[in-house]
């Protein structure tokens, strides 16, 4: 799908900043099917978005993290801040990687527990476990390095190395979004054409989610999140274009459906543009996602579609998307031991998926509710009224008794005006006087 974007450089100007819930809802969607999805075996999977055409939730999920970049990064960079702007991306990359540990740590742990107690071997090669047991020593060094990774817990890895080049990309922004998406598009084909990709350790192979061709995805949706910052529509509506998105999603959805694969092998495309390849996310993929979201980002504004609210619930999903994201994986690990070599069952599947679908829900609303709560400010002692403060060491009828501080002859003064003696002296006269007890003789 062509993007209509500006020649002009992104200066430092006013930027439309307001957020867009649509982003956090459809990404609230994405996050649950990908919860859906690394179940695999159960029957709700078959109806999530990659049972419908060549993309799924992944795609979609990558796109709306670089749309939401422009707005988290690309304002402070544009606005003449680039360097906090890249240490802001840079330390949102090393959380990523922290929680993408965590999880390869608790995964390790679910699975080698659940070999243990119910004996069943299997489960190691399912998650891709086994290096740990044959070749332990080489897979310390590949997990901290991010070059061994398991299955169902593999796309963080990929989202922290874009992080890394985000100031890269808005660099190449800040002069032209064209040349940005041109670079961009350059790397990921030579990627997809020449089999470039991050390499495995101990193991063969690549990184299955290859951010050296994904980082395409990323880019386009970084420019589109900066046009909707800097025009307000990240890409115009125009009717053609509509009908030609429209028209691609069916035809997708019809090869699909009917399984008619293999016609592709004999168009004389190269491989980034005529191959369903997920880990370099090629050309009929990259055209689905972006044609699916064009269509139902121009839905009727009539559409429910067109009207999101911040309170709904999966858009306090993609509000979190990091804790959520990690509680679901988590969740969802569990979930394949449960239903480990089972066949599918409607009530189980749904019981399992929708108390997991709850949990994350419940995370989402204690966030928001926290993200309020941990503003709340008590009033300091130093701000309060003075009416209200305590007066140490003395009655508080005292400044309503003034004969009580005065002697024979003397003026009444402030008491602040009395010298310390005089103080002590009229404390002890006064005491006995306000509380009842008799005065020593």
């Amino acid at each position: 799908m062509p993007t209509t974007l500006s020649s002009a450089p992104l200066a430092p100007q006013t930027f439309h900043v307001e957020r867009d819930h649509r982003v956090d809802f459809y990404r609230g969607i994405a996050l649950a099917m990908i919860f859906v999805n690394h179940v695999p075996g159960n029957v709700w999977e078959n109806f999530t978005s990659r049972n419908f055409g060549y993309s799924d939730a992944a795609e979609l999920f990558v796109f709306l993290a670089g749309f939401a970049s422009a707005f988290a990064y690309g304002k402070l960079f544009l606005a003449g801040e680039p360097l906090i702007a890249s240490i802001k991306a840079w330390r949102r990359a090393g959380v990523l990687y922290l929680v993408h540990l965590m999880i390869m740590a608790m995964a390790m742990a679910i699975f080698a527990w659940s070999a243990l107690a119910f004996g069943e071997g299997r489960l190691l090669d399912h998650m891709n476990l086994t290096p740990l047991l044959t070749r332990p020593l080489d897979v310390l060094i590949g997990i901290p390095t991010l070059a061994h990774q398991f299955g169902y817990v593999n796309i963080l890895p990929m989202y922290s190395v874009m992080l890394l080049v985000v100031p890269v990309l808005l660099l190449l922004a800040r002069i032209d979004l064209r040349l940005m998406l041109g670079v961009s598009g350059l790397v990921w084909f030579l990627a997809a054409t020449f089999r470039i990709d991050m390499p495995n350790y101990p193991n063969s192979g690549g990184w299955f989610f290859n951010p050296i061709a994904w980082q395409f995805l990323f880019a386009i949706g970084l420019a589109c999140g900066l046009n909707k910052m800097r025009r307000g529509v990240s890409v115009p509506y125009h009717p053609i274009l509509f009908a030609l998105a429209a028209a691609y999603v069916i035809s997708a959805l019809i090869v699909d459906a009917f399984t008619l694969w293999g016609w592709e092998a004999y168009l004389p495309l190269p491989f980034a543009l005529r191959n369903f390849d997920k880990t370099y996310v090629t050309a009929p993929l990259l055209l689905h996602v972006l044609s699916l979201i064009y269509v139902f980002a121009n839905a009727s504004k009539t559409s429910p579609l067109a009207r999101v609210r911040k309170d709904n619930p999966f858009t306090m999903l993609g509000r979190h998307s990091l804790p959520v994201f990690a509680t679901g994986t988590v969740l969802s690990l569990i979930g394949q031991v449960i239903i480990f070599d089972t066949k599918p069952d409607l009530l189980r599947d749904t019981l399992l998926l929708g108390a997991g679908l709850i949990l994350q829900f419940l995370l989402a609303r204690y966030l928001d509710w926290w993200r309020v709560a941990s503003k709340v400010k008590v009033p300091s002692a130093a701000s309060a009224p003075e009416a209200r403060r305590p007066q140490v060491g003395f009655v508080p009828e005292m400044r309503r008794a003034p004969s009580l501080m005065a002697g024979a002859g003397e003026s009444t003064r402030p008491h602040g005006a009395m010298s310390a003696a005089e103080r002590r002296r009229v404390d002890v006269a006064a005491l006995p006087a306000q509380t009842g007890l008799k005065q020593p003789s």
